[in-house]
């Protein structure tokens, strides 16, 4: 197979590396080079690897021309690409899902509780400005956990969670075996309708579902009405599901306590954000997934379905078609 990796030069490492080590030499591996023309590039290309999702539809009528047989993206989320387009040029589609990231979002995710808990940006300031023994901080302890989406990371969280002595709550759109949620010790599980529940109930409010239509500004100012003064809201997964001027207006407000996030609807974030310049508020470059684990798991997943392609076999977690 000959494979046409792409992304930009500054984000190659180490994603490219580890793709390369999982590919082991035994197919041909060709860097996409920015500012040479697109067609020469994709010519007898097999197999576009597109680290992150981010083709163009040049990129994706040359690989149709060439006859591309799978485009693998090293990534989760699907939002940055075109999905319905490639697949109407009758090229499959496949990620890397959760289950690659979930350790690593997981203990993002818990390292920006932790932060809240122990209001991290007020204790930097104090001790810079040589003031001891302030401010007074929070537990997880006895804690409530929300989880909106359980999937990989949501589950991967709530395992890591539950011995620091929180309870656990979670929704998702799909049914949830009775021994996982036992073995997890979710106290509550329901569906999207009982998001209200789970978000007036919660102490931290953690979103762990894909960016689509339907969750697209999905904790919005209704919702975070909804939440404790005292609760904090966590995103490590897509900015644009939480309405962020709604969420500014929150925090301002004094509606909720905090925010961690790692993801935002505009990225690179403005540095004029108000979210930049909060104490309440800990922000971190969309790194909750960019771990040495985590590149290596997704770089050996997309190397199984290069191989797979090359079998004639199907490639695994293919995207669903889009109508």
């Amino acid at each position: 197979m000959k494979i046409l990796f792409i992304e930009s030069p500054d984000l190659l490492y180490p994603w490219y590396d580890d793709f390369l080590e999982a590919i082991g030499g035994r197919h041909e591996v060709i860097l996409y080079e920015y500012g040479r023309p697109v067609e020469e590039q994709f010519r007898d290309i097999d197999i576009v690897v597109d680290r992150g999702g981010r083709g163009t539809h040049a990129m994706i009528d040359a690989a149709f021309e060439s006859g591309v047989k799978l485009w693998q993206v090293i990534g989760t989320g699907l939002d940055h690409l075109d999905v319905r387009y490639i697949q109407q040029k009758g090229i499959p589609v496949a990620n890397t899902p959760g289950l690659f990231s979930g350790i690593a979002l997981a203990e993002h995710a818990l390292f920006l509780m932790l932060c809240l808990a122990k209001n991290l940006s007020t204790a930097l300031n104090n001790i810079r400005a040589g003031t001891f023994a302030k401010p007074i901080n929070d537990e997880l302890e006895g804690k409530t956990l929300g989880l909106v989406g359980f999937g990989a990371s949501a589950r991967a969280l709530a395992q890591r969670a539950w011995p620091l002595g929180m309870r656990i709550l979670a929704i998702d759109t799909v049914p949830v075996p009775q021994n996982i949620l036992e073995g997890l010790h979710v106290e509550f599980f329901g569906g999207p309708q009982q998001l209200d529940q789970l978000l007036a109930e919660a102490d931290y409010v953690s979103v762990h579902v894909p960016l689509t239509s339907e969750t697209r500004n999905m904790i919005d100012q209704r919702a975070l009405r909804l939440m404790k003064p005292t609760a904090c809201l966590i995103n490590v997964a897509r900015g644009a599901i939480v309405d962020e001027p709604a969420l500014i207006e929150a925090l301002q407000g004094g509606w909720i306590k905090g925010a961690g996030l790692d993801t935002f609807a505009h990225e690179p974030l403005p540095l004029s954000s108000p979210l930049l310049h909060m104490e309440n508020v800990i922000t971190t470059p969309h790194i909750a997934g960019v771990t040495w684990g985590t590149s290596k798991r997704r770089g050996r997943a997309a190397a199984e379905n290069v191989d797979r392609v090359a079998q004639g076999l199907p490639p695994l977690y293919q995207a669903a078609s889009v109508e």
